[in-house]
């Protein structure tokens, strides 16, 4: 069926929700999450106070809805991807893998990144992410197990985890993020009882993915931002 197009009110709307989230990110970034008020935000994004919180209840929604952006965009590019994966774990892990490279490329993404995950609303976020879009690439004889309690406080300890990592490089950690993401994956497979077969083969396999595929934060690609988000080229 085909799209419907948006209204002028619905394009209005996205497109403030956008200019919000654009200006939140800079500021987030440049001045920290931490130090940045909802007034900051208001006034960089050129809104009224009230449209702001028409649209988001938080400068934590705010953050979570950026996160969610990122990571469902990447997903939804890379579907076809996905669905030809014969391994399992491969699917499940390229969303860390995603994390962890963005997280090693720069600390002050590391940090974004870390806040978010201290959120429990964004790790339901996670976890419904996860649900929804596992269900539309594996095959049927996966769903019970998706929807099993075991499976869904594996993805919820996974995602700590990685939350965790973040933060890590946020303070310093130098590791390549190759070497986290195997130790991440060993984990996590035991976490989610979905063995990971010739694990070093498989890492490389999601860097790949991770590596190679169109990564954007609000317009940016990854790959362009090097020195970080304000260097980087006009989208």
């Amino acid at each position: 069926m085909a799209r419907q197009p948006k209204s002028p009110s619905e394009s209005k709307r996205e497109e403030s929700r956008r200019a919000i989230q654009e200006a939140a990110l800079d500021l987030f970034y440049t001045k920290g999450f931490e130090a940045t008020t909802t007034r900051d935000i208001v006034k960089a994004a050129g809104i009224l106070n009230g449209s702001l919180y028409n649209r988001f209840k938080s400068k934590d929604e705010i953050l979570m809805s950026i996160i969610a952006d990122i990571l469902g965009s990447f997903l939804d590019d890379n579907e076809r991807v996905f669905r030809e994966e014969k391994d399992p774990i491969v699917s499940l892990a390229v969303p860390i893998g995603v994390e962890l490279y963005l997280a090693s490329m720069d600390s002050r993404l590391a940090d974004l990144i870390y806040q978010a995950h201290k959120s429990w609303g964004t790790v339901e976020m996670y976890v419904g992410l996860y649900t929804d879009w596992l269900k539309g690439i594996w095959s049927e004889h996966f769903h019970d197990r998706i929807e099993d309690e075991d499976f869904k406080a594996g993805i919820v300890a996974m995602i700590g985890a990685t939350g965790n990592l973040c933060g890590m490089y946020a303070h310093g950690l130098s590791k390549e993020y190759r070497e986290v993401l195997e130790g991440l994956l060993q984990a996590a497979s035991m976490m989610t009882q979905m063995p990971a077969f010739a694990l070093r083969a498989t890492v490389d396999r999601v860097a790949s993915i991770v590596e190679g595929g169109d990564i954007r934060i609000m317009g940016y690609r990854v790959a362009d931002l090097k020195d970080g988000i304000a260097c980087a080229p006009e989208p």
